[in-house]
């Protein structure tokens, strides 16, 4: 019976022992099969963070290279732009430099010209300025004198010509400049008209008014400022009117000024201005001289004599 009972307890403690193997050997197993899968689960994330990371580093790397390209772009601009810029500034300045070439040449013309005449016509006074908005390259002159009379003829032709050269006697004055000299009376010659009264007036300006009459299929519009006479001419056959031509006259006047005259002066224009034509009429006195300047165009005319002397 003893013996019974002691083989008994070998048996329980041997199933005991073999229990706690097995439970043992289940805990290292789960413990194992969990290690896997704690390292699955960290080489999944691993992955992840690395593929994350490759594709942050992919995008970095796109705009690293999109902010290289457009910064090579922004400089490419930048240089076309600088060289544009240098281009336009250096024909600008191409074109400045020929148009004062051009002009430097148009002065020195009137004055080589000009310096020449004082030359031949002692003491007659001179315009130094050619009145002229275009064709000053092509200015050409000749006079004719003799005791009592100088005569300067300014045109412009194809070509610039010496002075006096024989050709340009074919060629139509713009302007005519003419010196009677010794004048016992100048005032047959300069033709001043004295202010009008009973006749209608107009106004000119806001501070001069002139008078008109008509004649001989003509009107005439008249005002008079210090020492000057002022008539313009207007054809009615043609339709002209007087007013505005005297206005440009009066204006002109204002900016220009006219030569200083003790004696008094006239100023005639007939509306209408053509190559030739020589509508524009200033006759004054200046010492025992008459002068008188015959121009197509009255501005023109204003300029040239702004600049006598």
């Amino acid at each position: 019976m003893k013996k019974n009972r002691k083989n008994l307890a070998l048996l329980l403690l041997a199933a005991s022992l073999l229990a706690g193997c097995a439970g043992q050997s289940n805990s290292q197993s789960s413990q194992s099969s969990q290690a896997k899968s704690e390292k699955k689960a960290e080489s999944k994330a691993s992955s992840k963070s690395a593929a994350k990371s490759a594709a942050s580093s992919a995008v970095s790397s796109t705009k690293s290279s999109s902010s290289q390209a457009s910064s090579k772009s922004a400089a490419k601009s930048a240089a076309s732009s600088a060289v544009s810029s240098t281009k336009s500034s250096s024909s600008q300045a191409s074109s400045k430099s020929a148009a004062s070439s051009s002009q430097r040449a148009d002065v020195n013309r009137m004055g080589t010209l000009t310096s020449q005449l004082r030359v031949k016509l002692p003491g007659m006074l001179l315009p130094a300025a050619d009145g002229l908005g275009q064709g000053s390259s092509n200015l050409n002159i000749r006079y004719t004198s003799s005791s009592s009379q100088n005569v300067v003829y300014y045109s412009v032709g194809n070509s610039p010509l010496a002075l006096n050269d024989s050709r340009i006697a074919s060629e139509k004055p713009y302007a005519v400049l003419t010196e009677k000299k010794n004048v016992a009376d100048a005032s047959s010659l300069i033709n001043y008209q004295e202010p009008k009264t009973g006749l209608p007036a107009v106004k000119i300006a806001s501070n001069v008014t002139g008078t008109e009459e008509g004649a001989a299929g003509s009107t005439y519009l008249q005002f008079n400022q210090g020492q000057w006479s002022f008539v313009v001419r207007a054809s009615n056959v043609q339709g002209q009117k007087p007013l505005p031509t005297a206005q440009k006259l009066l204006a002109l006047y204002q900016q220009y000024g006219l030569p200083d005259t003790a004696a008094k002066s006239s100023v005639q224009v007939d509306v209408g201005e053509s190559l030739g034509s020589l509508n524009t009429v200033i006759t004054w006195a200046k010492g025992s001289s008459v002068y008188q300047l015959k121009a197509h165009s009255t501005e023109t005319a204003f300029k040239m004599l702004k600049s006598l002397n």
